[in-house]
């Protein structure tokens, strides 16, 4: 069999069955040469897996741990927290009615004591593990927050979702209030989100520095 007739075996063997349409085995081809010299890939889909995941940062944590910047009961609570976050948000939230949990409720659903759950939240709001969405106008009207305060998991730490497209809002509000970076604790992988992108993604220590002398 020469070439020629390889090739029309092979896109024979691409038809999809049931009268699904033909898939052009040799223009793909074409296309996917194109592609890899730009820099992408092409790849044939499949099913999609509905597993709701979690992603732990696996370097970062590390740093963390090596540190001691955490406690036991800190990590232990983390860990916890990981059935809660939100796809793509992060944010901490009710798996039945996607509405951000308050430290009641979480307490609540990991049959803790209330005041124990609210000092270790403080702690991690403290060091950068977690962020907090505040209406600073409810706040100076009632010197607290009154209503709901969104509570999210700090992307460079747990992320659920892809990490090439971390939420814009999120992106911002972890590079503004940075504690780790300013605590000294220095992680391998840092959020960035560069000017006009809609998305913020994990980047190397080296990169992360580089965009910030740009910036």
């Amino acid at each position: 069999m020469d070439m020629h007739d390889a090739l029309e075996t092979a896109e024979k063997h691409a038809r999809l069955r049931d009268g699904e349409k033909l898939v052009d085995v040799a223009a793909v081809a074409i296309e996917e040469q194109k592609a890899n010299e730009q820099g992408y890939a092409l790849y044939k889909l499949k099913d999609k897996n509905k597993a709701l995941f979690v992603q732990a940062i696996q370097e970062n944590l590390d740093v963390l741990i090596r540190k001691e910047f955490l406690t036991n009961a800190e990590l232990g609570f983390l860990f916890s927290l990981m059935p809660l976050i939100q796809l793509h948000s992060n944010g901490i939230t009710d798996r039945g009615s996607g509405q951000f949990m308050t430290v009641s409720e979480i307490a609540k659903y990991l049959n803790r004591d209330r005041t124990g759950i609210s000092a270790t939240i403080q702690s991690l709001l403290e060091k950068g593990i977690l962020f907090e969405l505040v209406d600073s106008q409810e706040i100076k009207e009632h010197k607290r927050s009154v209503t709901r305060r969104p509570l999210f998991m700090n992307p460079e730490i747990i992320y659920a979702g892809n990490r090439n497209r971390i939420n814009a809002t999120l992106s911002k509000l972890v590079i503004e209030f940075d504690k780790l970076e300013r605590k000294k604790v220095l992680l391998s992988w840092k959020l960035w989100i560069k000017n006009g992108e809609e998305f913020g993604r994990l980047y190397s220590r080296k990169s992360y520095l580089e965009f910030k002398k740009l910036k």
